[in-house]
């Protein structure tokens, strides 16, 4: 099972962090799409600049797999953006185009990776759920009361046209109003607002309830306050956001959970995936090396045979920091200094160079195959060297 995890997690790490980046430093093309929904929806999203915040998240949530720190928080702060990019890859672009393959990979390994941090959930998922204000318990119940209410009444303004909707006034909220209309993702947003506003005032599954609907309203006030400038519909947006806060304290002990520092996923009793591809400072086994290996080349190779062209580079590149951390242990449980990893590292470095930004030069080939042959060497040394019995400076045997 927690192979299975590591060749996921791996996968999306590899895939969100050069996403994330090239947003704010250009790696390959950013895909502007090639449906009108989709081109639209795009446009309007980078206008506004709501695609920074977008891009930010998604760099964090990255980050968060990487390191391995704040992990289940970061694939929650990531859940809205990894759906959000499946309803631009495959609603949007087509059920059966190439994007939709990306979306969906996107959408699901978010999700399987959110499963398999389960109980880090399992407080936030609470049908019943007590706030830790017993002293304010009225505030707390008023609060809930009107922020439910508020939310499910916008719900179904929406669908049921009780009053006007805001349509904007300033080119940028028009446009992004419009093309969120348009592209029927305002739906989406107002659907959860009714269903959570809803859930809330009932007092069911409220720390899940205001975790979903908490994206929708940020991003009413970023429309509200940095692109309509309307005060009226400002402050309350901003009120919205506060109340949805409030309530979200007053309930953290639902949250603390998913707020911990370090979390283990599912099946990783008997190892975790920090203590092999996060932290180089300690040592792993040959049997942990070569279980770990097999998710690391798997997912190395779905990058290779499956994405091509920069994105794919990119994303391989990522897979360095696992690959060299795992080889670092391996070297300090046979006795040996990580330092050695300079050896493979220098013509790994000259050949991606080659690979990225001076395709077709002479040496090329040359200097890929003596990588390749450098690195396969290392971690053939890794698959067949012998471990240290007793203690080193670098700890006991582990993985």
């Amino acid at each position: 099972m927690k192979y299975a995890i590591w060749f996921v997690r791996l996968v999306f790490v590899a895939w969100m962090l050069p996403a994330g980046i090239n947003h704010f430093i250009p790696l390959f093309p950013q895909p502007l799409g090639n449906m009108p929904l989709s081109r639209e929806l795009f446009a309007a999203l980078d206008a506004s600049g709501l695609f920074h915040i977008v891009k930010a998240v998604e760099l964090i949530a990255a980050l968060c797999l990487l390191t391995g720190f704040y992990v289940p928080l970061g694939l929650l702060l990531c859940m809205p953006v990894s759906f959000c990019v499946w309803y631009w890859d495959t609603p949007l672009q087509g059920w059966g185009s190439v994007s939709s393959i990306y979306g969906w990979a996107v959408l699901l390994c978010n999700v399987a990776l959110c499963l398999a941090y389960l109980p880090s959930y399992r407080e936030m998922l609470a049908a019943r759920a007590a706030h830790g204000w017993p002293d304010r318990k009225q505030i707390v119940v008023a609060a809930r009361l009107v922020f439910g209410s508020w939310m499910m009444l916008s719900g179904l303004n929406f669908f049921l046209a009780i009053y006007p909707m805001p349509a904007g006034q300033e080119p940028l909220a028009v446009q992004l109003m419009s093309a969120l209309a348009h592209s029927q993702l305002l739906d989406v947003a107002m659907g959860i607002q009714l269903v959570a506003g809803a859930l809330i005032v009932a007092g069911l599954f409220v720390p899940l309830a205001l975790c979903v609907v908490m994206p929708v309203c940020v991003c009413a006030a970023y429309w509200a306050v940095i692109l309509e400038h309307e005060p009226l519909g400002a402050i309350l947006s901003l009120v919205a956001v506060g109340l949805n806060a409030l309530l979200m304290l007053a309930y953290l002990d639902h949250y603390r959970s998913l707020l911990g520092r370090q979390a283990i996923a599912l099946g990783e009793a008997s190892g975790r995936y920090e203590a092999l591809f996060v932290d180089a400072s300690g040592r792993s086994s040959r049997m942990a090396f070569i279980s770990a290996l097999v998710p690391l080349v798997l997912a190395a190779a779905f990058y290779h045979y499956w994405v091509f062209g920069l994105p794919g580079m990119w994303a391989m590149l990522v897979m360095l920091f696992p690959a060299v951390v795992l080889h670092a242990r391996r070297l300090h449980d046979m006795g040996r200094s990580a330092w050695l990893l300079l050896v493979p590292g220098i013509p790994v470095a000259a050949a991606i160079w080659f690979h990225m930004f001076d395709r077709g030069n002479a040496q090329e080939r040359l200097v890929i195959l003596v990588a390749l042959a450098v690195s396969a060497a290392v971690t053939l040394w890794g698959l067949i060297g012998k471990g240290q019995a007793e203690a080193n400076r670098y700890g006991a045997p582990g993985g």
